[in-house]
C-alpha cells in the first residue's frame, strides 16, 4: 500500500489517514485508543452499526430532531394563523352551525400542517447536515475502502485535527493493527 494516495484532481494536501481494522472489535478498540491519545476527527466506517462506536468516537446526539420539532411548531403556528384568520376575520362561514372561532373545526388542518412541515424541515435538514450532493469523498481513492459495504472496517483521522501529522499519524494507526494504512489526498 502506497503511504500516500492520490485523488483525481487533487490539490497535494493531505486529507486524512485511512486504515482498515480486521473487524469490528479491533476497530472499537482502537478508535478508543485514538481518542484516548488526542484526536478529535476521527470516524469510522463499518458495514453493520458497531455498537459503542458513537461513544468511541466521541458523536454525539444528531441536531436532526430539533429541526424536526421546529418543522413542527412552525406548520402549527401557520396552520393556527390560518384558520383563525380565514374563519374568523377574512371570510367568516358558519360550518355545520358553529361559530366562526371553532377550533374543532381546524384540528385536521392543524395536524396536516404539523406533520407536512416536519417532514419538509427533517428532509432539508438531513440534505444539508449531510453536506448532500456530495458525488466524490476522498475517502473513495482508498483502494480497499470499497470494502466498507462489505466486510472492512475502516477508521479515518482528518487532516484538520490539531494533533495530526502524516507520518506520525498513519505510523500510529499500524501501532494500533490497521492494515493499509494510508494519507489520502484531498
Amino acid at each position: 500500500m502506497p503511504p500516500f494516495v492520490p485523488t483525481p484532481g487533487g490539490t497535494g494536501k493531505p486529507w486524512g489517514v485511512v486504515t482498515e481494522f480486521a473487524n469490528g472489535s479491533d476497530l472499537l478498540a482502537a478508535a478508543k485508543k485514538v481518542v484516548a491519545v488526542g484526536y478529535t476527527h476521527v470516524d469510522a466506517w463499518t458495514p453493520f452499526y458497531v455498537h459503542g462506536m458513537k461513544e468511541a468516537i466521541g458523536r454525539t446526539r444528531s441536531r436532526l430532531p430539533l429541526f424536526t420539532l421546529a418543522g413542527a411548531l412552525t406548520g402549527l403556528t401557520a396552520a393556527a394563523t390560518m384558520q383563525f384568520y380565514f374563519m374568523a376575520y377574512y371570510y367568516p362561514t358558519i360550518v355545520g352551525g358553529k361559530e366562526y372561532r371553532s377550533w374543532e373545526g381546524f384540528v385536521p388542518i392543524f395536524f396536516e400542517m404539523t406533520v407536512l412541515f416536519a417532514g419538509f424541515f427533517t428532509l432539508f435538514a438531513l440534505v444539508g447536515l449531510c453536506g448532500l450532493p456530495k458525488f466524490f469523498h476522498p475517502i473513495d481513492s482508498h483502494p480497499t475502502f470499497n470494502r466498507s459495504t462489505q466486510g472492512g472496517f475502516f477508521l479515518s483521522i482528518e487532516a484538520t485535527d490539531p494533533s495530526f501529522h502524516p507520518d506520525t499519524t498513519r505510523a500510529y494507526l499500524e501501532s494500533l493493527g490497521g492494515k493499509h494504512a494510508a494519507v489520502v489526498e484531498a
